[in-house]
C-alpha cells in the first residue's frame, strides 16, 4: 500500500476511534452519574424523613427506607464515635470513616473510597449523634465497568469496518487512477511514437532518393538536405522533451536555491520582445520576487510559455506578463492574443501526458509538449498551474508558487 493512502487508512482509524470513545465515554459517564443521582436521591429522601420527625429520627429512617424498600445501611454514631448499626443491606460498614469525610457528608452525599465503595450522607440528631445512610456502589461500578468493556469491543468493531471501507474505497480510487494513467500513457506513448515516425519517414525517404541518386538538380538536393536536416532538428527537439519529462517525473527532487524570479523573466520577456517586434506587450513584473526552485527548469518554464506564444499565436498578437505577491504566495502570470485553447483545455486542465493540440501540423516546429513540461515543473515546485481564457482574446497561463 502507498504511504498516502496508509496514512489515509489510519486517519480514519483515528477518526472513528475518537468519534466512539467521545460519544460512547460521555454516554457511559453519564450514565453512572445518573445511577449515582438515584443513590443520592434515596440518601437524601430518608435524610428529609428525619428532619420532618426530629422526636423520633431513628423510627422515621427505618420507616421510610422500608416504605421505599431503600437497600440500605442505617447506623447510629454516639458523641463518643461508637458505631452502631440499625438497618443492614448487602454493604457491610465495620468501620467509620475520618471526622473530616463525616463532616463533609453532613452538606451533600460523598463517594467513600476502600475494599467497598459506597455513597454516604450524615444527619446530625438530638443529644450530639449522628445518623448515617449510605449505599453501595458496587453494582454501578460493575456496570459502568461492563459498559467500559463494551465500548472498547465497540471502537475495536468500529475501525475495524472504517479500515475495511477505506482499503476498499482507497483499493477502486487507485485502480481507477493506474487505468486512467495507462490510458493516458498510451495515446501519449502513440503520439510520440507518431511524431517520432514521421521525420523518420521523411529521413528515410530523401536518404535513399539521394544516395541511389534520383535528385539530380542541385536546388533539388539543397532542399532536401534542408528538409532532412529540419526533420533531424525536430526529432532532436522531441527526443529532448521527452528525455525532460522523464527527468521531471524522477522521485528525487534537484538541488533547490533562491531564485530572482523578477530578473529570471524579465531578461526572458526582453529576449521575446526584441525577437517578436510586431508585438504589444506589456510587463507588470513586481521587483524583487524570490521562490525556492530549480533555476534550470524554471528557465524551460519562462521558455517554453514564450515559445508556445511564438509558434501558436499570430505574429503581431499582444502579450502581458505579469509577476507579483499575492498575499504570501506568488503569482506569474502570461497571456497572448491568440485563439487559445480547445474548450476541453480550459476545463479539464492540463497533465504530464496531456496534448492539446491533436491537429497540429509538423510545420508549427514543437513536439507538443510544450504544456506538459510546464505542467510538470510547476508540480516539481509544489505550484498550483491554472489555465483560462485571457483577456486578451488568447490563453492565460497562471501559476502560483
Amino acid at each position: 500500500m502507498k504511504r498516502k493512502s496508509l496514512w489515509a487508512v489510519i486517519a480514519s482509524a483515528i477518526v472513528t476511534t475518537a468519534l466512539a470513545l467521545s460519544i460512547g465515554g460521555f454516554a457511559t459517564v453519564s450514565h453512572r452519574d445518573s445511577q449515582i443521582e438515584t443513590v443520592d436521591q434515596q440518601l437524601k429522601k430518608i435524610a428529609d424523613a428525619v428532619r420532618s420527625n426530629p422526636e423520633s429520627p431513628v423510627s422515621s429512617a427505618l420507616n421510610a427506607a422500608s416504605e421505599e424498600d431503600f437497600n440500605i445501611t442505617i447506623a447510629i454514631v454516639s458523641s463518643k464515635n461508637k458505631l452502631t448499626i440499625i438497618n443492614e443491606s448487602k454493604l457491610t460498614l465495620e468501620s467509620l470513616p475520618q471526622d473530616l469525610l463525616l463532616s463533609a457528608a453532613l452538606i451533600s452525599p460523598i463517594t467513600i473510597e476502600g475494599e467497598e465503595n459506597y455513597r454516604l450522607l450524615v444527619e446530625v440528631i438530638s443529644g450530639g449523634d449522628r445518623l448515617i445512610f449510605a449505599n453501595s456502589l458496587s453494582v454501578i461500578e460493575e456496570t459502568f465497568a461492563s459498559n467500559l468493556e463494551r465500548l472498547l469491543i465497540f471502537t475495536i468493531f468500529a475501525d475495524l469496518i472504517a479500515i475495511i471501507i477505506s482499503v476498499l474505497l482507497l483499493s477502486r480510487n487507485n485502480r481507477k487512477l493506474e487505468a486512467d494513467s495507462l490510458l493516458r500513457m498510451k495515446r501519449f506513448l502513440a503520439d510520440a511514437s507518431h511524431d517520432l515516425r514521421t521525420p523518420l519517414t521523411v529521413i528515410k525517404g530523401y536518404s535513399e532518393l539521394l544516395s541511389k541518386g534520383q535528385i539530380s538538380d542541385l536546388d533539388d538536393r539543397a532542399r532536401a538536405f534542408e528538409r532532412v536536416n529540419s526533420e533531424i532538428l525536430r526529432m532532436e527537439n522531441l527526443i529532448h522533451d521527452l528525455l525532460l519529462l522523464a527527468e521531471l517525473g524522477e522521485t528525487s527532487r534537484p538541488i533547490f536555491q533562491e531564485v530572482d524570479l523578477s530578473d529570471l523573466l524579465s531578461s526572458y520577456t526582453r529576449d521575446f520582445s526584441t525577437l517578436s517586434s510586431d508585438r504589444q506587450i506589456t510587463e507588470e513584473i513586481e521587483s524583487g520576487v524570490i521562490i525556492e526552485g530549480s533555476i534550470e527548469h524554471l528557465r524551460r518554464l519562462i521558455q517554453n510559455i514564450f515559445n508556445n506564444i511564438s509558434r501558436h499565436t499570430p505574429v503581431d498578437a499582444s502579450v502581458k506578463v505579469a509577476l507579483g505577491h499575492k498575499g504570501r504566495k506568488v503569482l506569474l502570470t502570461i497571456e497572448d492574443g491568440g485563439k487559445g485553447l480547445p474548450e476541453s483545455g480550459y476545463r479539464d486542465g492540463v497533465t504530464a501526458l496531456n496534448r492539446f493540440d491533436t491537429s497540429r501540423s509538423p510545420e508549427t516546429g514543437g513536439s507538443g509538449l510544450g504544456l506538459s513540461i510546464i505542467a510538470a515543473i510547476v508540480s516539481e515546485h509544489s505550484g498550483i498551474l491554472n489555465l483560462r481564457k485571457s483577456d486578451l482574446g488568447g490563453l492565460a497561463v497562471e501559476i502560483i508558487f
